[in-house]
């Protein structure tokens, strides 16, 4: 780090674009506890009230065509503060929101805001590494970021016990005010003057041309959506599951924060075997085995009369879970590796698609809540086995970098 100018240690780059990437999933996770309140005040039935997640998505999915780009011209930074400042206008809309129509509007903004810090995450680490080590750099923020699905609901249940379910976005804002200050005052340019790209459309258009008809960035663009809408369609109904199916009352985001270790465990063991075994090779092996354990749990869930215990429940969804801190940093790393100096606009197109691509997968096996686990176990299954064949097909006709 130190060869590019930075003030900061790689210790410190590390913790903030940790933080920085904890944008979105902060913005989402917690708020989940408010679901409930919320779909009383607007009076809306508890499927209805899942588009105050799907809604943050759609706006992240968004942004990011935007910020990619205009991160290619005027820098990261700049990209990172624009970013901030939407998304406290979409928070304090949420604030005094009279409707769920302008929830969602507040959401979208959200989304589209938090989506700059994250695009800026991928162009950060990829403006200063490569290959295997940006994937171990994506590894270590992404254990650090996964404190997040532990530390955001009880944050916002925390919210809840001393005042209405606004408060929670007013805490939002002062996040997004902690990360300005920290950008401005520590984190260097890492975009040098010699690299940045022209904003005109025909020049923007033959950059982004350059991203999407790149096999490579494209298929594991589609295989990190397929594996993002089942993440999503359980973020979708995992207040329900949790609260109607197996009563747990308020316990709800002591068990969600649980389910978030096996995947800050796999994260920081992926970190160490992906120097070894390379991306490719840890991301198919977790495509099975969680591809096996969803179909076997479907299978014998449908034998039960009285369905899966929550302890049954519990155990499939830390093998998932466990899967997807293989699957996420090494996707990412797969898709951005062949783009080199269009990181930024790289991360935008790739971070598009691969949200866009998870948006409706997560919206399908959310709404098809039933009352029971099972449409989210088969969202899963799914997920998990054209995920693996897709890569087998991908790495047959291009083969994988290492």
């Amino acid at each position: 780090m130190n060869t590019l100018g930075m003030k900061m240690s790689q210790r410190e780059f590390i913790l903030i674009i940790a933080a920085l990437m904890s944008m979105v999933a902060l913005t989402t996770d917690a708020m989940l506890p408010a679901l409930g309140y919320m779909a009383q005040e607007f009076a809306v039935d508890g499927n209805a009230i899942q588009l105050v997640v799907t809604s943050v998505f759609v706006g992240h999915a968004l942004g990011q065509l935007v910020y990619g780009p205009m991160s290619d011209t005027y820098g990261r930074r700049r990209s990172i503060f624009v970013g901030l400042g939407i998304f406290c206008i979409g928070s304090l809309i949420s604030v005094w929101a009279e409707s769920l129509e302008m929830m969602l509007a507040g959401r979208f903004l959200q989304g589209f805001g938090a989506s700059g810090p994250r695009v800026m995450v991928v162009a950060l680490v990829r403006d200063c590494f490569s290959g295997a080590a940006m994937a171990r750099i994506m590894s270590f923020a992404m254990t650090l970021f996964m404190a997040v699905p532990i530390m955001a609901p009880l944050i916002g249940q925390g919210i809840l016990l001393v005042g209405p379910w606004p408060w929670i976005f007013g805490f939002f804002v002062m996040f997004a005010a902690v990360m300005f200050t920290w950008v401005y005052m520590r984190l260097d340019e890492t975009l040098k003057p010699e690299n940045r790209l022209s904003l005109h459309p025909k020049k923007l258009w033959y950059t982004m041309r350059q991203v999407l008809v790149n096999p490579i960035a494209m298929g594991y663009s589609f295989v990190a959506g397929l594996v993002f809408g089942g993440f999503m369609g359980y973020l979708s109904s995992s207040l329900q599951i949790f609260q109607q199916v197996y009563s747990v009352g308020e316990a709800f985001p002591i068990y969600f924060a649980v389910l978030a270790l096996p995947t800050i465990a796999a994260s920081l063991i992926n970190a160490k075997l992906v120097m070894r075994f390379g991306m490719y090779s840890l991301v198919q092996v977790t495509n099975v085995i969680t591809g096996v354990a969803c179909l076997a749990f479907y299978i014998y869930a449908n034998t039960t009369v009285s369905g899966p215990s929550l302890g049954e429940f519990m155990t499939l969804c830390s093998i998932i879970f466990f899967g997807i801190g293989f699957r996420f940093g090494n996707l990412n790393a797969l898709a951005m590796e062949p783009l080199g100096k269009l990181a930024g606009m790289g991360a935008s197109v790739v971070g598009s698609c691969t949200t866009l691509m998870g948006v409706p997968i997560g919206m399908w096996v959310g709404m098809s809540y039933d009352g029971t686990v099972l449409p989210l176990v088969l969202g899963f299954c799914v997920t998990s086995w054209v995920a693996f064949i897709f890569m087998f097909y991908l790495n047959r006709r291009h083969k994988a970098p290492l």
